[in-house]
């Protein structure tokens, strides 16, 4: 995966590969504004003991901060490993859930626990509170606290406004995507891959439940967290949400050349993820995923109708799944694309064989790796 970082960035990519392995210094989360003006939410989130502060570009982007590096202080003999979703938030500070956990050793309520990655990588100290026997009986629950991690962060989803669905967490350019779609009320906007619903609720959000919003995802599992997310957030206004491969949305949903807007949001390689902590993927899984991202892009430009805009989204940073995808859309689906007037908050504008898109990273503001690009249909 370095050396593919290296066609982007060049001499920088040692330096990047190491940004990615620590966490960005703000964590963001976005206020629904439906509910709450972001002034309130602060004030709410501080009342609580989490100091956050309102963001200086996007109004409904606020913020609180991450404090570390700290040392690992841990002699447990006892480990659990946890898969790499799991291992990020244990790395900010989070406690342990049944869900995360790949397998342990055998051990009993209140020991010492070392939670590692399945390749062995430290990332916190945890205290049981269950034993060994009831985890593996277990599906769900609370597994142990966090004693010692490298990271410390705010607990945000264990606050009871969040579950209030006044604010839902969300990376930076995540936000920014949504509002580069730029949905307005009236329009037909089609999500082509929506769950877990932060973009989604996002464009609702935007609109004020005033665009019909078709959200599609493959797994009815994904589709249900979907649901979940709008029902919580209160956005589940003037949703259609379809368990359904969106690559053949033009052929099953009459949707060929109706809607205005549509995003593309598809599997990729996550290398921009951060922290980072592993990667087993290597250019075989690369080249494979901007195939996959292809087929969406081009179910994409049959759906969107003339004159409409599509906004095509990853959180990676390899040239295969981003610029060289919209140079595809552009000289083999025939759109157009469009640079914006100004770069967004904290992004690099790159310019590649005639195709603009904007890249976030931990080398400009600090950033989580994120790559967008607007594309046109064009109007005849």
């Amino acid at each position: 995966m370095r050396d593919l970082l290296v066609k982007p960035y060049g001499s920088l990519a040692d330096a990047l590969v190491e940004g990615l392995r620590r966490p960005p210094r703000r964590m963001y989360l976005r206020v629904n504004t439906l509910r709450i003006t972001p002034v309130r939410l602060v004030e709410l989130l501080r009342s609580r003991g989490v100091q956050a502060y309102m963001d200086e570009h996007v109004e409904e982007a606020v913020y609180v901060e991450v404090e570390g590096p700290f040392p690992l202080e841990c002699n447990a003999e006892n480990r659990v490993v946890v898969d790499e979703k799991t291992a990020v938030s244990l790395m900010l500070g989070a406690n342990l859930y049944r869900p995360g956990v790949v397998k342990s050793s055998s051990f009993r309520k209140g020991d010492r626990l070392l939670a590692v990655t399945r390749h062995g990588t430290p990332v916190a100290c945890l205290e049981a509170t269950v034993s060994s026997r009831s985890l593996h009986r277990a599906e769900k629950g609370l597994v142990a606290y966090n004693t010692s991690s490298p990271f410390r962060a705010p607990r945000l989803s264990e606050l009871d406004i969040y579950s209030q669905g006044l604010f839902y967490p969300q990376g930076y350019p995540s936000i920014g995507t949504s509002r580069i779609l730029g949905p307005e009320p009236g329009e037909l906007v089609v999500d082509m891959n929506a769950s877990p619903g932060g973009k989604t609720s996002h464009i609702v959000q935007l609109t004020r439940g005033r665009a019909l919003v078709v959200a599609f995802d493959r797994s009815p599992g994904k589709v249900e967290k979907l649901k979940e997310t709008l029902t919580n957030l209160g956005l589940n206004l003037n949703v259609i949400a379809v368990p359904y491969d969106s690559r053949y949305a033009h052929l099953d949903f009459k949707l060929a050349g109706k809607a205005d807007r549509v995003l593309v949001d598809p599997p990729c390689s996550n290398l921009g993820v951060r922290p980072r902590l592993v990667d087993d993927r290597g250019v075989r899984d690369v080249a494979s995923l901007s195939s996959y991202q292809r087929q969406f892009l081009k179910a994409a430009a049959r759906v969107v109708k003339p004159g409409g805009y599509i906004v095509y989204s990853t959180c990676t940073l390899t040239l295969e799944e981003n610029e060289e995808n919209i140079v595809y859309a552009v000289e083999e689906l025939g759109l157009e694309s469009v640079e914006l007037e100004s770069s967004p908050p904290f992004s690099e504008k790159t310019s590649y064989r005639g195709v603009v898109g904007y890249r976030y990273t931990p080398l400009s503001g600090d950033m989580p790796g994120h790559f967008i690009a607007l594309l046109r249909k064009p109007a005849s």
